[in-house]
């Protein structure tokens, strides 16, 4: 029986992305053989013409015929995979030999906690003092508690949430997963002692001009109220912002149905939170 499969998206047009691929792999594979325990690796692959030779095991690449939706290709993964835990994770993701052990521990302190993610110093925004005092700390927050580039979820997760929804292509999708979450119950934690090294380079969108009078109907008019120019000259991300707002609601009215939510789960009335947070896409 498989207890961890690693699904990793990646487009592998040159050597240094699939030495980057390889060092993920191996770093995986060497922290689950730590725990004594079981694995598969799920590459979904949109160089269709890639031909590099991972010398891992377990390893079984998917090559989609359709066009690359960062959703739709984890979900491609998710219905191959046979694990216990999922876990969806960035080709980028560097593992330390005991990241997946302090993971373990939690759910053996709280099995009510069903989705993690690991901790990377030069990333996260929780306060050093917080990760201090504490081996895990459970919350929704985007850069805190969640972290997109590596996600790990109990298959149960899906049963609620089925798939993961495929209009984000990319930006927002953790906005995304993070709320499906709250609307289901389902408890998140970042594993404060669980480190990983995350080796994205962050994009700079700062001192780009934005063409308002070319800005998207649906355009949150706080973006241009405050200033947020790195969404608005991002085409992608700014399409991202939208869709989720389309799906959640407006940021005001996200803010008092999560408030809402923490209401009625303090007087027991859990429930409330998947008619609260209901929407038709």
């Amino acid at each position: 029986m498989v207890q961890y499969s690693l699904i990793v998206l990646s487009n592998t047009n040159s050597k240094q992305i699939f030495e980057m691929n390889s060092t993920c792999f191996q770093t995986f594979i060497e922290s689950v053989e730590y725990v004594g325990s079981t694995y598969e690796i799920i590459l979904i692959e949109s160089n269709k013409i890639a031909n590099y030779n991972y010398s891992v095991s377990q390893l079984k690449t998917i090559i989609p015929d359709e066009n690359f939706g960062f959703h739709r290709f984890l979900n491609i993964g998710i219905a191959n995979a046979n694990g216990t835990y999922i876990i969806l994770s960035n080709n980028d993701v560097v593992y330390e030999k005991k990241w997946l052990k302090e993971i373990t521990e939690v759910t053996k302190k709280n099995n009510k906690i069903k989705s993690f993610s690991p901790y990377d110093a030069t990333s996260n925004k929780l306060s050093k003092k917080i990760i201090s005092k504490y081996d895990y700390v459970i919350g929704y927050d985007i850069q805190k508690h969640v972290t997109g580039w590596c996600l790990v979820l109990h298959k149960s997760i899906l049963k609620k949430i089925k798939r993961l929804d495929e209009q984000f292509n990319f930006y927002y999708a953790d906005f995304d997963y993070a709320m499906q979450l709250i609307k289901h119950n389902i408890k998140h934690a970042l594993v404060t002692k669980a480190k990983v090294k995350h080796l994205e380079g962050a994009s700079n969108n700062k001192g780009k001009k934005v063409d308002y009078n070319k800005l998207p109907k649906h355009t949150p008019h706080y973006l241009i109220r405050e200033n947020h120019t790195w969404i608005l000259s991002d085409e992608k991300m700014l399409d991202g912002l939208i869709k989720f707002h389309n799906k959640w609601g407006t940021r005001r009215a996200i803010k008092i149905k999560l408030y809402l939510v923490s209401f009625f789960n303090k007087i027991g009335l859990n429930f409330c939170s998947k008619i609260i947070l209901f929407h038709k896409n």
